[in-house]
């Protein structure tokens, strides 16, 4: 009894504790509504409310478990505190908790709550300069926001956010890509002051991708929207100013710089320090470069500075001291200019101090950048500096720092380039690059350094063909189920950009095809994203930077005893790097000396057969001018000629050694044209080949397409293919684009006798199947290709857009990307008979195993010995080029295999017939016992 009194009496004393304890929490409502009254305290401090939020933090943890959508809300907005004092890693680590805890997803959680954490992580990394997570924040705060009504602003905030994070990159395609998708967004719930914004975010993204008509439309109708409403003040400054960039390049500067002062206006009412200071460089910048009023853009980029000190951004500081410095460089004070350069470099939060204007931060600094186009700016205008310097002081250490600050700077291009995903900002940057590569090749030829000039004129050359062909090389690394996800990726990109381009007529259904573009972009580069953190070994063969150097490409020419010859050329001076396998050499020439409009000249009268009759005298002296500039003091030897240009193609085979045109290049030389040197050395590897030769001819096609019939087509390709033991032909209504699509990539050598449409505008190049047309962009082919030469028997096929330092986007360019080592394509619309009766020689001459470009070369000479003197004009013959790989296809045995396996079959079957024969009548023959 006793021991059971003694229990009970414990019993009863720890209830009565506990009820103790109990009594001294706060019940989770009261708690709640203490955290709603904070929230809506916007007076007072933010040390105060993060004092009362500890209390409630610590509260909470005495008495409940930290796993509900309270304690959430209570460590989200401690960290909301804490990123406003500046301790933006303690920021991220309380709101990581809050999202930890809304995933669990359990009761009392709150899944909508997690896009408030999300925005919020994705401002704070922005903050640490860390974009590729904030990206991955913003990207889950608009997946969730979505699915709730409430949250809807925060998708729209969302989109904006990243939409200007791509802008602040460079990547000002991706920029406007997701901007539209906010857009439309926007539109869908009727939410016209955050469409408004993202058509602000929008048309800055045009501006500078000069779309100046859709910009202008875009940016008055956001101006439109926020002047409705005294509460959007601060947007509206942003349109001012973005209104005020679009006038600038407009050249309208008296507006340009009332907008700029009203934004600024603003701005500064508001206390909104940052755009203070960019409207401050953008004004300084339009004083300094468009008005030559150098007190007036001082004064800006000082006033700039101060509001800089007041919001503390460094890369407003970098880029004001970087337009300072281009001031002064224009005041050709290029000690001065180089101090301000300094300057810049010091501010960016690289941690580089170093004052001393010959040093430079270290590759890995610059990979802490996020504004990597600032930074190869500088870099750029910094070795510019040096190299101008130079041409007054002739003092060679400044030659030097000049040639290293420009490696430097390609090395910032190059980290610029892999964090773009969209091909128009890539291409945007490639054109904004080609003066820095032109100015490095220009210190090069100062210094004599041929294999610097070698390495930059590389860099600059067809960059992102190579990023093509290595993202190729990189897909060996990953297993098969991935390679085919990547396709099914591309599949859906491909087929949603066809049905959006399909429905332009129907405004719904062009939203509604748009929208599922951008989201299968998305989706598509998202995949990318996760195979280059999944596979190492992926991700550094997709981002290998290395050229080949001037040594390997010597070597590959001595194996083939052949010359190779770089050009890079621009309005006022061209630089021609002639290599041989022993040599190298640079030479220089002045606009006075040799005129690139020549070429384009050259190339009008080859193309129009009337006008080379008519005028062959002047053609003929063209001719020879331009062999007599161009080829001939480079004094190659004969033979194998490689061709590597710079935003020209030209059929140098047509050149002449004569006056009079009598003697083309042709017959001392072979030629062949390639993108790059890397390209040309790039080891592509092959499947087997199910055989060697596969031919396309429509002969006709669908009336919708409106092309002319092609009566000799067919018969033309079957003469070809018959130079081959293993081949496959698809005539007339079998030359379809299925057809074409899932036969092409088995197959060593395809030829196709069709139609080409290609202008060098923006359209997209097209090859006419029978039923349909194939266009550039989808030329993405399976990456299990046997395919060693294409043959593009058609009209301007290696005709297309011209983007500065990447070449010509043709149907030829195109298949290249794909992976196919050579193409045999076109530069005019020549005579149909002639392009046929070319390569129906070229076959005869591949089939006996010459290598490509001597067979092309022959069938060319055949073809004039053959025929009249008219088609002896290169019109007829000088239309058709080999790009690429010049090496003998590899071509399949016949397959006689199974017919020596089955006369094996039969002679054993003979030899038995035979003995059991002969067993028969040697028994008939024995005696019996």
């Amino acid at each position: 009894m006793l021991n059971q009194s003694r229990i009970l009496i414990m019993i009863l004393y720890l209830l009565v504790c506990n009820r103790q304890v109990f009594s001294q929490c706060s019940p989770r409502q009261e708690i709640w509504d203490s955290l709603k009254k904070i929230e809506e305290n916007t007076i007072a401090p933010d040390a105060a409310n993060l004092k009362q939020l500890k209390k409630l933090h610590q509260a909470y943890l005495k008495c409940y478990p930290p796993s509900d959508s309270i304690y959430a809300r209570i460590v989200h907005r401690i960290g909301g505190i804490y990123s406003k004092t500046g301790e933006t890693e303690t920021a991220i680590q309380f709101t990581k908790e809050a999202v930890s805890v809304n995933l669990k997803g359990t009761k009392g959680t709150d899944r909508s709550f997690l896009a408030n954490s999300y925005f919020n992580l994705s401002t704070f990394y922005s903050q640490l300069y860390l974009y590729e997570d904030s990206h991955k924040a913003l990207d889950e705060c608009i997946a969730i926001s979505r699915q709730f009504p409430a949250k809807y602003f925060l998708t729209t905030m969302a989109f904006e956010q990243k939409s200007y994070a791509f802008f602040q990159t460079g990547d000002y395609q991706k920029s406007i890509e997701t901007a539209d998708t906010g857009i439309l967004f926007a539109k869908a719930i009727g939410d016209p002051i955050a469409e408004a914004s993202l058509l602000s975010q929008k048309a800055q993204a045009q501006v500078e991708l000069d779309d100046l008509q859709k910009a202008e439309e875009n940016i008055k109708k956001a101006i439109t929207i926020f002047s409705g409403d005294a509460y959007y003040t601060d947007r509206l400054a942003t349109s001012y100013s973005v209104y005020a960039q679009l006038l600038t390049t407009r050249r309208d500067f008296r507006s340009a710089i009332i907008y700029y002062k009203k934004s600024f206006a603003l701005n500064e009412t508001s206390a909104n320090w940052v755009q203070c200071s960019r409207d401050m460089l953008n004004l300084g910048y339009l004083y300094d470069y468009h008005l030559h009023d150098t007190s007036n853009a001082l004064l800006c980029y000082k006033k700039g500075l101060a509001m800089v000190d007041k919001s503390n951004d460094d890369y407003q500081r970098s880029g004001l001291y970087i337009n300072m410095g281009v001031l002064f460089w224009r005041q050709k004070d290029y000690q001065q200019a180089l101090q301000y350069y300094q300057k810049a470099l010091n501010a960016l939060p690289i941690h580089f101090a170093d004052q001393s204007i010959k040093n430079n931060p270290t590759v890995t600094m610059l990979m802490l950048v996020s504004n990597d186009y600032f930074v190869s700016t500088l870099l750029a205008n910094k070795a510019e500096a040096f190299l101008n310097l130079y041409k007054i002081k002739k003092k060679k250490d400044l030659l030097h720092a000049a040639l290293g600050t420009y490696q430097l700077a390609d090395k910032a291009v190059d980290l610029m380039r892999w964090k773009q995903y969209g091909e128009q900002s890539k291409l945007f940057w490639r054109g904004k690059t080609k003066k820095m590569y032109e100015n490095a090749i220009e210190a090069c030829y100062l210094a004599n350094d041929v294999n610097l000039a070698f390495f930059f004129m590389e860099k600059s050359r067809a960059v992102l063909l190579n990023d093509n062909l290595n993202e190729l090389g990189a897909s060996a690394k990953l297993p098969p189920a991935e390679i085919q996800k990547d396709q099914e990726y591309r599949v859906k990109v491909i087929t949603a950009q066809q049905k959006w381009a399909a429905s332009t007529l129907d405004k719904n259904e062009s939203d509604k095809n748009q929208a599922k573009l951008l989201q299968a972009k998305a989706e598509f580069e998202n995949y990318i994203r996760s195979l280059e953190k999944k596979y190492p070994a992926y991700y550094q063969y997709k981002y290998t930077a290395d050229v080949p150097s001037l040594k390997d490409l010597q070597t590959y020419l001595s194996e083939r005893k052949a010359s190779f010859v770089h050009y890079f050329m621009n309005d006022s001076v061209t630089y021609i790097l002639g290599i041989t396998p022993e040599n190298a050499r640079l030479t220089k020439l002045s606009k006075k000396q040799f005129d690139p409009a020549k070429l384009g000249d050259f190339v009008r009268i080859c193309s129009e057969k009337q006008a080379l009759i008519n005028n062959y005298g002047s053609f003929a002296t063209l001719s020879y001018d331009l062999q007599k500039t161009l080829f001939q003091p480079l004094q190659l030897p004969r033979g194998k000629v490689i061709i590597c240009s710079d935003g020209f193609l030209v059929p140098f085979e047509a050149l002449s050694k004569d006056p009079q045109g009598r003697q083309p290049l042709l017959s001392d030389h072979i030629f062949d044209y390639v993108y790059s040197a890397g390209y040309l050395l790039k080891n592509l590897a092959a499947a087997p080949s199910e055989g060697n030769f596969i031919g396309f001819a429509p002969v006709h096609f669908q009336p919708y397409l409106q092309v002319a019939d092609l009566k000799k087509a067919g018969s033309s390709l079957q003469e070809a293919a018959a130079f081959y033991s293993s081949s496959k032909v698809f005539t007339g209504d079998e030359s379809t684009k299925n057809n074409f699509v899932n036969y092409i990539t088995g197959y060593s050598i395809v030829n196709v006798f069709s139609h080409a449409s290609a202008d060098v505008g923006n359209s997209e190049p097209l090859l006419f199947m029978q039923d349909s047309v194939i266009r550039l962009s989808e030329l993405q082919l399976s990456r299990n290709l046997a395919t060693r030469l294409v043959i593009l028997s058609a009209c301007e096929t290696n005709v297309g857009r011209n983007a500065t330092g990447e070449g010509i986007y043709s149907l030829a360019r195109g298949f290249t990307s794909a992976g196919i080592p050579s193409i045999a394509a076109t530069l005019w619309k020549a005579d149909e008979q002639a392009i046929y009766d070319i390569s129906i020689i070229f076959h005869k001459y591949l089939a006996q195993g010459l290598p490509k470009d001597e067979a092309l070369q022959k069938a060319k000479l055949d073809f004039i010995a053959g025929n009249s003197l008219e088609k002896s004009l290169p019109y007829y013959w000088a239309n058709m080029i080999l790009i690429g790989n010049a090496d003998p296809v590899e071509l399949n045995s016949p397959n006689t295999g199974w017919i020596i396996g089955l006369g094996l079959v039969a002679l054993v079957v003979f030899t038995v017939v035979i003995y059991r024969k002969k067993a028969k009548i040697s028994s008939r023959k024995k005696p019996s016992f």
